[in-house]
């Protein structure tokens, strides 16, 4: 098969869908029985091979502060793709790349898949308008109308969690298939676990540490965790919050208002960091309510550090199948503080459940399953019969074997 990836939510300095795209290049580098091209927004266009596999940066116009960037350019898609020549494009953002790649390949016939990687309808649609509640809903209707489209027009979708594909079964998708993410079983391992990297926190023998590691905005609950920040410090315990986003000058306030219970992580991470933090903290917190899967925390998981998230979403599905961890009410800040409470007096999760998610989730994996998946939807498409691939109501429980 020859397989394109592009995506507008990847950025350098992105969380889990970067880390998605970087598996699968090095998954794809080392296999040179398919060909696979990736298509990443950049300043300039240009392209670069990584063993087996290409790479493709395409001229984007940056959005946010963040180091995110968009493709518009329909003529540049088309320039790859009479390059590359694709069988199959996996499409991992909904807004305009859903309607430039079928504009960019010109009449030829590719299969196509959309990756949920977002429920943008909940995350950003009905939160922006949240005080008029009237607007919020018809708002969040058209959105989830608009979702439906779009991912009705390819051959087949994408979902890594059973929330996300629930959500797409009720939009009358059906041609959908479960794709749970991996964890570098190398790296997010207990061992990681660092008395140093506690102590540089100013966390002192017998204190617990409690981590947020992602995106400073509002979708990954940095309001909910500063509105509970009072209730979750203090009494032996710090607070450590890293990352980055709109809402990090409001962090750093609080911070250098808190300097004895609060810490702002100075500083982008590497993988290797973040694996030693997170395995060093006593708990950590995942925070958004509309996660499609949350990589964070299974990675955490598999750190056998415990995680506390609400009862919603992609991180509330891990803990419920694995243990580990606590849940709470979205949107309620002394129901995340009863939360965290109860999680650190749980005993820490068994090393068995570390090896049990190493054993489910190592990346390669994942991949094979993912390519499995691409030639069915493949050979579907050049049957004309894309009918093969629906499911049943309920499917995707069944699926579980995975795990």
């Amino acid at each position: 098969m020859r397989i394109c990836d592009v995506n507008n939510f990847y950025s350098p300095t992105g969380g889990g869908v970067r880390v998605y795209h970087e598996r699968k290049l090095e998954y794809f580098a080392e296999r040179p029985q398919h060909a696979y091209a990736l298509l990443v927004p950049g300043e300039r266009e240009a392209v670069r091979r990584v063993g087996h596999a290409l790479v493709y940066e395409l001229p984007a116009r940056p959005i946010g502060g963040a180091g995110y960037r968009v493709i518009t350019s329909r003529r540049a898609l088309a320039r790859v793709f009479r390059d590359f020549a694709p069988d199959l494009i996996e499409i991992g953002s909904p807004y305009l790349l859903p309607w430039l790649v079928p504009a960019a390949l010109g009449g030829r016939d590719v299969a196509t898949v959309g990756f949920v990687h977002a429920d943008y309808p909940g995350t950003y649609v009905e939160p922006a308008l949240a005080r008029l509640p009237a607007l919020a809903a018809l708002a969040g209707g058209l959105a989830r109308r608009h979702m439906g489209l779009i991912y009705r027009r390819m051959s087949a979708t994408f979902g890594a969690s059973e929330h996300v594909l629930r959500r797409l079964g009720a939009l009358g998708l059906d041609r959908l298939f479960h794709t749970p993410l991996g964890v570098e079983t190398e790296r997010f391992r207990p061992s990681r676990r660092s008395q140093a990297t506690r102590a540089r926190l100013g966390v002192a023998q017998g204190d617990q540490l409690i981590l947020f590691i992602g995106r400073l905005s509002a979708e990954k609950g940095v309001d909910l965790l500063l509105a509970a920040s009072p209730q979750i410090v203090g009494a032996r315990r710090r607070l450590v919050i890293a990352g980055h986003g709109p809402q990090r000058a409001r962090v750093a306030a609080v911070s250098a208002a808190n300097p004895d219970a609060i810490t702002l992580h100075e500083g982008p991470l590497s993988r290797d960091e973040v694996a030693e933090l997170i395995a060093s903290a006593d708990l950590f917190l995942a925070l958004g309510a509309h996660e499609t899967f949350s990589l964070t925390t299974l990675e955490a998981l598999a750190c056998g550090t415990p995680v506390v998230a609400p009862a919603a979403g992609g991180a509330a599905e891990l803990i419920d199948r694995y243990g580990g961890g606590r849940t709470f009410h979205p949107g309620d800040s002394a129901a995340l503080a009863a939360a965290i409470d109860r999680a650190l007096a749980d005993p820490r999760p068994e090393p068995a459940l570390a090896e049990r998610i190493a054993a489910a989730h190592a990346w390669p994996a994942v991949f094979d399953r993912i390519t499995r998946f691409y030639q069915t939807i493949l050979d579907a498409h050049r049957a004309r019969a894309l009918s093969r691939l629906r499911a049943p109501a309920g499917w995707w429980p069944a699926d579980a074997s995975f795990f």
